[in-house]
């Protein structure tokens, strides 16, 4: 077919800002070839992206249906698919996507998406829209039901709506879906943003940590203690500081409604093992930064003659170890100078920050109530 009978068609990716804004962009090259080539050649497609948020309602939901229609009419897209980083449930179960033939609408959460997204965010994109287009294929020749079901995903589950207003789901099922959900949540916390906006912990734990390098006392206790010894001490500071920022910081969350119990359990545990990993990070470039400066400052001989034996870099490297665990569990208490809310901003997602305040302040109008 010629390019001049082709018809076109729009797909309009809305995403939150952040990882669904990036992953956006990054598929918006290739989906235009991967769906002439898995749903309709005939069809010239064209993808375009908006990096924005739709307003979330008093559950601290994207009710996608309310703004579908009028976000169609201001962009001129033919299809809508908004991509979010909120994790949503459907039936008790993880939600994966939403399709909605009547709106022409989807929405795919991508913590379900879980660690390795681009390939099942490609897959998902291709089956919502193919079920959009089919539905619009339908509409077009007349039929009286539009079907809105398709392919279902190996690892999910396809409940399917008969009435072409409402939403049929892609949920996630078992163990291993309830895990890709904690891991790609945990994934769009990005835990690695965490380490710079504790600024008041890195201080104490820098200061503390170098003392290690200038009191022989720690140095003798380094050489002594063993190296299981050693890796209780930091599996115990790291505990510590996990624990410190999650309950001065209140992180914990205790949802409400349906559900609640294993919500509060996927929450909590994706923010607890978000919290974990950036201070494992900080831990190891504190140890990094405890060894290079020991190595620099610390004569070896001197440090042979403090220890009695020869010494060599594996004493260099219990050094920095102990003392980066001191270091970490006194950037526990400096972290107490730091914004509580700056902290939360730097661990949770925009969206999941919105939602965590949202929730937050309903729980103090009940408190007041």
């Amino acid at each position: 077919m010629s390019a001049s009978l082709k018809t076109t068609r729009t797909v309009g990716l809305m995403a939150d800002p952040g990882l669904p804004s990036a992953l956006a962009y990054r598929v918006q090259g290739t989906l235009p070839g991967l769906l002439a080539s898995a749903l309709d050649s005939g069809v010239e497609w064209t993808v375009e992206v908006d990096d924005q948020s739709l307003p979330l309602d008093a559950n601290g939901e994207v009710e996608l249906n309310m703004h579908a229609g009028s976000v169609r009419d201001r962009t001129g897209w033919d299809y809508l698919v908004y991509l979010t980083d909120l994790p949503k449930y459907s039936n008790g179960r993880p939600m994966l996507s939403s399709t909605n033939v009547g709106y022409r609408s989807a929405m795919i959460a991508l913590p379900a998406l879980g660690v390795l997204r681009l390939s099942r965010a490609r897959r998902t994109l291709l089956q919502t829209i193919g079920v959009l287009h089919e539905a619009d294929d339908a509409r077009s020749l007349g039929q009286g039901r539009i079907s809105q079901a398709t392919a279902s995903i190996s690892a999910e589950q396809t409940l399917i709506s008969d009435h072409v207003d409402e939403n049929s789901y892609e949920t996630l099922k078992g163990i291993r879906g309830r895990l890709q959900l904690l891991a790609g949540m945990v994934r769009g916390n990005r835990p690695w943003r965490i380490v710079p906006g504790l600024s008041g912990a890195m201080a104490a734990a820098i200061a503390t940590g170098a003392f290690g390098i200038f009191y022989t006392s720690i140095w003798s206790m380094a050489d002594y203690l063993s190296p299981a010894r050693l890796a209780l001490i930091s599996l115990l500071s790291v505990t510590i500081m996990t624990v410190w920022l999650i309950t001065h910081n209140s992180l914990w969350e205790r949802p409400v409604g349906n559900k609640k119990i294993e919500r509060g359990l996927s929450y909590n545990l994706a923010t607890s093992l978000t919290i974990s990993i950036a201070v494992t990070f900080m831990y190891l470039g504190l140890f990094v930064v405890i060894f290079l400066g020991g190595l620099i400052v610390i004569d070896d001989q001197f440090l042979s003659l403090q220890l009695k034996h020869p010494a060599g870099i594996r004493d260099y490297l219990n050094l920095a170890w102990l003392s980066a665990s001191l270091g970490t569990i006194a950037g526990a208490l400096g972290s107490s100078l730091d914004d509580e809310d700056s902290v939360r901003k730097a661990t949770f997602s925009s969206r999941e920050y919105a939602r965590r305040q949202l929730s937050k302040a309903e729980s103090a109008s009940r408190d007041e109530g």
